[in-house]
C-alpha cells in the first residue's frame, strides 16, 4: 500500500511539474510571437517568432501556432522581394527572392492564412513573370478561401477591369479556363463587378 501510495505521489509530482513547464513554454511561445511582430513592425527582416522551450514542440501543437509561423515567414521574403528595386543589375536576385517568396506563400496558403498568402501570391504573379492570369487565379482562388476577404475583392476587380479594358485576358470566356500554376482555374468570363 505504501509503494502504491508513493508510485501515485511521484505521478502526481510528475504531473504538475510537466504542467509547470508547458505553461512556461505557452508564455515564451507568446512572448516570441508578440516581440516577433513588434521587430516585423518596424524591421521585418530581423523577425525571428523563435521561442526557448523545455518541451520541444509541445506547447506550439497545443496552441497551434505552426500555420501562423510559416505564415510570417513567408510575410518577411515577401516584404524582401517588395523592397528589392526592379532593375537590370538586381533581376536575378529579385527573381530568386519572389521565387521564395511564392513557395512560402503557396506553403502557407495550405494552413490558416489561405486567402491573405493567395492574395499576396496573385501580387508576386503580377508583378513577375506569372502576369495577369495566374493573378486573376490567386485572387480568385484568395475570395474563395474567405469571401469577406475585401483586399482579395478589390485586388481580383480592379485586375479584371484593367485586364478586360486592355484587352489583354487570354482565354477568357464564358466558363473560364486553366491557368499556369498547376491549372488551377482563374474568374470566369462574365461581367467584371458582378457578386463582388
Amino acid at each position: 500500500m505504501r509503494t502504491l501510495r508513493l508510485a501515485s505521489a511521484l505521478v502526481l509530482v510528475t504531473i504538475c511539474v510537466l504542467a509547470g513547464l508547458l505553461a512556461t513554454d505557452v508564455r515564451s511561445r507568446q512572448r516570441a510571437f508578440a516581440q516577433g511582430d513588434a521587430i516585423y513592425a518596424v524591421t521585418p527582416g530581423r523577425a525571428t517568432w523563435a521561442a526557448g522551450t523545455q518541451l520541444g514542440g509541445a506547447a506550439a501543437a497545443l496552441l497551434g501556432t505552426d500555420d501562423d509561423v510559416a505564415f510570417r515567414r513567408a510575410l518577411q521574403l515577401y516584404a524582401r522581394a517588395a523592397a528589392t528595386p526592379d532593375r537590370l543589375d538586381t533581376a536575378v536576385e529579385l527573381q530568386t527572392l519572389r521565387s521564395e517568396a511564392d513557395a512560402a506563400l503557396a506553403r502557407a496558403a495550405h494552413g490558416t492564412h489561405t486567402s491573405p498568402a493567395e492574395t499576396l501570391q496573385g501580387i508576386l504573379a503580377f508583378a513577375g513573370t506569372g502576369g495577369a492570369e495566374a493573378a486573376i487565379a490567386d485572387f480568385t482562388n484568395a475570395v474563395r478561401a474567405d469571401p469577406g476577404d475585401t483586399a482579395a475583392k478589390f485586388d481580383l476587380e480592379l485586375l479584371l477591369r484593367l485586364t478586360t479594358a486592355h484587352g489583354s485576358r487570354a482565354g477568357a470566356g464564358p466558363g473560364g479556363g486553366s491557368f499556369g500554376k498547376g491549372g488551377r482555374r482563374g474568374a470566369g468570363g462574365g461581367v467584371p463587378g458582378n457578386g463582388y
